[in-house]
């Protein structure tokens, strides 16, 4: 695995921008060339999230990191179920 920043070249070379929180989307939408229509919280791919946001678990124990790799287990499985979903 392997992580990079976002680039404003991501709008064009992707159709989908995926942010933790709200923050996340506010700065994304400052970005020079953003496009806020490829912009969705990653929760917003689970049907039975009570919360919109993907919390930092940093600064709690365990349990927290536990939470979020099972918040986003289910988010990303959202995320395969749209794109398999949508005519080519």
């Amino acid at each position: 695995m392997r992580a990079r920043q976002f680039r404003a070249k991501d709008f064009e070379e992707f159709d989908l921008i995926v942010a933790m929180d709200y923050a996340n989307v506010r700065d994304l939408e400052d970005w020079r060339g953003s496009n806020p229509s490829k912009i969705r919280l990653a929760r917003s791919f689970d049907s039975t999230a009570t919360t919109a946001e993907v919390p930092d678990p940093y600064y709690g124990d365990y349990d927290g990191f536990e939470q979020v790799h099972a918040m986003l287990e289910t988010a990303c499985a959202g995320i395969l179920v749209e794109i398999l979903a949508t005519p080519k």
